[in-house]
């Protein structure tokens, strides 16, 4: 596809027009990178005229120079120069990058849209685990030991598991858990916590369902806190059934 026509497509989560390079320049660049990459042209303007740009003996090389020092991981794009109606245009072109998130000046971007954002620094962590193929419940739980592991419903899913599978458990609760990869080097990973867990929400307080029975759009008449680990909260709230009268939505079991 030519410049030309690139342009008259307009910016998009893979195009990005600057009059100038610029600071902003790179953090698009980031953003790319953290996405699918992209290309930016230098010399057009957000409307897509061509406004063109000035360049000196040494300004491309000046600028990969400065992309690759204010990247982290180091990024050093592509970058050509096109003649447009007498008028140079830059385009810096950016590939995906297989190790994310790539940071500018330490701020991460991800480009949505036809806009950069910024990170916060839970989307970092996830962008981060998402690249090396992996997730947070995968890591061993801090502070935590396999004596906060309740071996009873260990001991439940075994045999609900030999019954249903095809495939039988034979190892003891322990050396199951360590097959399925919920317990590393004698410590319960985060999984082992959320599954099996005897205070789950000591360890993770956040997990727990908040379950509410409403009049209208804004009153509560009715809710209720479900914790323990997460099956038994599954089990709990899959439990609760409701219907519709002319009043309200109701819920069994609660008083």
């Amino acid at each position: 596809m030519g410049i030309e026509e690139l342009i008259s497509k307009g910016e998009s989560e893979t195009l990005e027009f600057k009059e100038r390079f610029d600071n902003e320049t790179i953090e698009t660049v980031s953003a790319f990178a953290n996405t699918n990459g992209g290309a930016i042209l230098i010399g057009v303007s957000d409307r897509g005229e061509i406004k063109g740009v000035k360049l000196g003996r040494e300004s491309l090389r000046s600028w990969i120079n400065k992309i690759s020092q204010l990247t982290e991981p180091t990024i050093i794009p592509g970058i050509e120069s096109y003649s447009l109606n007498d008028k140079t245009v830059v385009a810096i072109n950016v590939k995906e990058s297989p190790l994310k998130p790539v940071a500018c000046k330490g701020i991460c971007f991800l480009r949505v849209k036809n806009s950069n954002k910024k990170l916060t620094p839970k989307e970092i962590s996830e962008l981060y685990l998402q690249t090396i193929g992996s997730s947070w419940d995968a890591y061993i739980a801090r502070d935590a030991d396999l004596k906060d592991i309740n071996y009873v419903k260990v001991d439940e899913y075994i045999k609900l598991a030999n019954e249903r599978s095809r495939r039988k458990v034979t190892e003891k609760p322990i050396e199951a858990l360590k097959k399925l990869g919920l317990v590393k080097k004698d410590k319960p990973t985060w999984a082992a916590i959320l599954l099996f867990g005897r205070e789950t929400q000591r360890f993770l307080p956040q997990a727990r369902i908040h379950c509410g029975r409403f009049k209208d759009e804004t009153t509560i008449i009715d809710d209720e806190l479900i914790e323990g680990e997460i099956i038994e909260q599954i089990d709990r709230e899959m439990g609760n059934r409701y219907w519709e009268d002319d009043r309200c939505l109701q819920r069994t079991g609660l008083t």
